[in-house]
């Protein structure tokens, strides 16, 4: 009888474990949203490689420095929807992340006795197209789980940018990330039914990450209204943007009533991983025509370190590297309304493929990623007060076909799949410009 409610209750708290955790779906991983697909339409289309010189919302989170760089306030709204068409052996991936995002950038400098224009700005991603917060889940796999696709937790970065001379910008702002804590409890009779004393008690923090950014229009600093100077078109940009994730935190207890049994379960788990990211591009625009080639480094191996206490995967032995990521754009303003965008990044995975991760079973690989997209700008006449700005994007992530160890501590051998396929993302934004 005791056996039979020990087990009784093991299941109920496994059961309220799991409902805590999976506050979005079962396919929810490593990596958030800016730094897998992209914010915006830009981004998205030019594989990031013009986000450090885009003054759009999405400038709150990649550069904050940039939103200075336009004399336009903006409100944004945009959708996005990536879907993957991956296997890993007999196994496929094509739950997609649909997150709708919305954002701002506004001149507040009428709100400080400054000399300098001060701007502020706001973007937000939420999962479902707006529908799910939290999208959480930590989980450990016999078959392999993708450790940088699946559904994405709330997103929000906000940021203020200040022109200190002309062509000289400085930001700085805060990437938003949420640490749950549930604590749980509950009673039985030897029987296994309910004695009706179960407490639930969950709250969430947010927890702050630091953004800071700066860009140098050279050719405004250096050349003013000279049209001849060399140093022309040329925009030089950096950032800066900390470590964050997701937390859950659970202390969970089961009591059986005339008994001393106590069954305790804590739990520490993390997702929606982003590591230190320092960011560094330059830009050179003649004519119609804008190129932009830019860097950035990845500090993954600080990941090792965190999976140690996580409860779920501390068993794993997870090698994450540091890794740089190469990415190039192209841009064409043909005129005042219509403009074209496409670049690529190759991006190297931060995961050795030829380390097996006891039970979680990561599954990772590099990537080509390819984007495309064209920006349709009205002035605002005719019905409408203000200018509007509707963007469109499409990206390809091709990824290289890689071996992977599959390791179970249930089984007597290891086993290998080769993760291989693509992922699809369209993007669409809608901005009214004032």
């Amino acid at each position: 009888m005791t056996k039979k409610t020990l087990s009784n209750n093991t299941f109920l708290l496994s059961v309220s474990v799991a409902l805590a955790l999976s506050a979005g779906s079962a396919q929810a991983s490593l990596g958030n949203l800016g730094t897998t697909f992209g914010l915006s339409p830009v981004d998205i289309a030019s594989a990031q490689s013009f986000s450090l010189f885009n003054s759009q919302s999405s400038a709150a989170y990649y550069n904050p420095s940039a939103l200075a760089a336009t004399d336009r306030g903006e409100m944004y709204v945009g959708l996005l929807s990536a879907t993957p068409d991956i296997t890993a052996g007999e196994q496929a991936f094509d739950e997609a992340t649909q997150p709708i995002l919305a954002g701002m950038n506004v001149n507040v400098t009428n709100l400080f006795n400054f000399s300098y224009p001060v701007y502020f700005g706001l973007i937000a991603g939420i999962e479902n197209y707006g529908t799910e917060m939290m999208a959480f889940s930590s989980k450990t796999s016999p078959t392999g789980q993708l450790a940088n696709y699946g559904e994405k937790p709330l997103f929000v970065a906000a940021s203020g940018s200040i022109q200190i001379i002309p062509g000289l910008t400085i930001g700085g702002g805060a990437q938003v990330s949420l640490h749950a804590d549930a604590n749980m409890s509950l009673e039985s009779e030897l029987d296994g039914t309910s004695a009706a004393n179960e407490n639930v008690a969950v709250a969430a923090e947010p927890v702050i990450t630091p953004i800071a950014g700066i860009t140098l229009d050279i050719g405004r600093m250096m050349c003013g209204s000279d049209k001849g100077c060399a140093g022309n078109g040329i925009t030089f940009a950096a950032a800066f943007r900390g470590e964050s994730y997701g937390q859950a935190n659970i202390k969970a207890a089961a009591t059986i009533t005339q008994t001393v049994s106590d069954l305790p379960i804590n739990l520490l788990t993390y997702d929606a991983y982003q590591p230190d990211i320092i960011s560094a591009g330059i830009r050179f625009k003649a004519g119609m025509v804008s190129l932009a080639v830019s860097a950035e480094q990845q500090n993954w191996s600080d990941l090792n370190t965190l999976m140690l206490s996580d409860t779920v995967k501390d068993q794993a032995s997870v090698g994450f590297e540091d890794i740089i990521i190469p990415r190039a754009g192209i841009e064409f303003n043909f005129n005042d309304t219509i403009k074209l965008m496409a670049g690529a990044s190759y991006e190297v995975s931060p995961l050795d493929p030829d380390k097996a991760t006891l039970d979680v079973n990561y599954l990772s690989a590099d990537k080509l990623v390819m984007g495309a997209g064209f920006s349709y700008f009205h002035k605002g006449t005719g019905l409408t007060a203000y200018p509007w700005q509707i963007d469109l994007a499409y990206q390809l992530q091709v990824l290289d076909p890689t071996d992977h160890t599959i390791s179970h501590q249930d089984s007597a051998s290891n086993s290998s799949v080769e993760l291989e396929g693509t992922v699809s993302t369209i993007s669409l934004s809608f901005a009214t410009k004032f």
